[in-house]
Formats: structure tokens, sequence, C-alpha cells
């Protein structure tokens, strides 16, 4: 496979010694104009501008199986553009949701296809949060992100509250509802007592619980007999991007939907709208 990796050289670079290790690619070809590549099999795109919905929709009008990597936007007409783009082109989209495609969460998708709950729990204390408003706004984003795509299915009922003086997405307390009667929840805070960030997701038998920092999970059964078995597995953060990469290229090869998808994208970006339209009716 002939990889094209479009961007700053330094970050292209380092993108291309992710590839190195993969057997699908013979090949990388790296630039800052789509006009320098032709006879590529796909594109990674590294671009965090506010143009760069733009950018993937030549890159998908070009017939490039195409890798955005950035922020997940989400302006969902833009999305919902790209997403008709890519059917009517026969390409693979896929974006960087490093939530969804780190080593430790695909794993947990692999022990539970389906959970029936999830709960996920992110603070920063006050005094190593030091980020934007924007980039903690993406943070919670990333987090909803992250359910909509295991969970699969559409809301059915969407709550939340905001308990942050002064700024709604501050302090958020967040509680969706699917169709098929699973559920998730979603507390984040940007001033609290301590850096925390705990994924958990269950089903009957079965619990899965994760703290992120340390990308550690811990798998927890139910057996027959009444007995609580547990094994733990610790997940490299490092190898995040070769993963990524590795499961687009396999998505291309087999003709299979990609690790986060432009639909992926849009039903997120639909599932944030609603909750940032009840935010400014609570506000």
């Amino acid at each position: 496979m002939r990889v094209g990796i479009l961007g700053d050289r330094d970050r292209a670079v380092a993108w291309e010694k992710h590839l190195r290790p993969l057997s699908a690619v013979h090949e990388v070809v790296i630039t800052t104009s789509l006009s320098d590549l032709d006879d590529i099999d796909a594109c990674i795109l590294l671009d965090d501008t506010a143009s760069n919905l733009g950018l993937l929709a030549d890159s998908i009008r070009l017939g490039f199986h195409s890798y955005l990597v950035s922020s997940l936007p989400t302006e969902e007409e833009p999305l919902k553009r790209i997403h008709r783009l890519a059917q009517e082109s026969d390409v693979r989209v896929q974006f960087s949701h490093w939530p969804t495609i780190s080593p430790s969460s695909q794993w947990m998708k692999q022990q539970l296809p389906k959970p029936s709950f999830i709960q996920i729990i992110k603070e920063h204390s006050h005094i190593n949060f030091s980020e934007t408003r924007l980039r903690f706004s993406h943070t919670w984003i990333d987090e909803i992100a992250f359910i909509v795509k295991w969970m699969g299915i559409n809301t059915h009922k969407l709550e939340a509250t905001s308990f942050f003086p002064g700024t709604p997405e501050a302090g958020l307390n967040i509680f969706i509802k699917f169709e098929n009667g699973s559920s998730a929840t979603l507390f984040f805070l940007v001033s609290g007592n301590e850096e925390r960030h705990r994924r958990l997701a269950s089903a009957p038998a079965l619990l899965l619980d994760c703290n992120v920092d340390r990308q550690a999970v811990k798998k927890s059964v139910m057996k027959d007999n009444q007995r609580l078995s547990s094994e733990s597995q610790t997940f490299n953060p490092a190898k995040a991007a070769g993963l990524s990469a590795s499961l687009f290229f396999k998505a291309i090869k087999l003709k299979k939907e990609t690790a986060f998808t432009a639909y992926d994208a849009v039903k997120t970006a639909r599932v944030i709208n609603e909750i940032q339209k009840l935010l400014n009716v609570q506000v």
C-alpha cells in the first residue's frame, strides 16, 4: 500500500515512523499539498485547523481513502456532507478519536461488544488544569463520542446538568438512555480535588474498570458458581497511533467500516448539539 501523509513535516515524519512496522505499507509520501499526491492508496491528513473538513472533502473527491488526524469535528451538517461524499465515492474515512482507538478501548470492546451500562468519571484538579475552554469542551465531547460509538444505537433520552459556577461546560453531569434500554453517565469537572479518569462498562456478569491515566483495565466476571474472577491488563498508549493506522488499512483492505467513521461523527455531533441546547436552556 502506498500512503500519503499530508501536514507539518515534523508531525508527518513522526507518523511515518508509526507506519514503518506495518506490513501493509510499502511506501510513504510526505507532502504539504494534496496536489502533490497521486497514485496513492490512502491518505493521512494531519490538520487541526477550522478548515480541515474541507481538506478531507477534497481528499475524498480525489478518491483517496482518508484518515483525518485532528480534534473530533462536531459540526453536524458538514459531517453529513462528508458522510454522503464518502458513500458516493466508495472510500473509507476514519477520524482519530483516540478514546475509541486506544489499545485499552479496543481490548475492552473485544471483551464486551454491547455493554448495558457505561459510566465515565473525568476530574481535573484546579492546580493542574490549565487548558483553554475550547480544550476542556473537547475533553467531555470526546467522552460522549466514546459512549455513542461503543453503544452503537440511537439515543432515547438525554439529561444534562451543569453545576460549575459561571461556565456551564466546566462541570457536567450527563445521563443518556438508549433505545435498547442501555444507559450511560458522564461526570466531568475541571476543578476537583484530584486528577482522575475512569471508564466503567458492564453487562450481566461482567464488569470492565479502566483507569485511563494508567491505561490499566480490570476485568471482573461472575462465574456460574457465584464466584468472582478477576484479571488485569495494562496497555501502552504509545502504540495508539500505529494501531489506529493498522485499523484504517485493515478497513480499506476488507472494505469494512473504519474504527471511527464519518457516520459515527455525525451521530456524536447530533448528541453533542442536543446536550448543548439543554445546557443553554439551563443557563
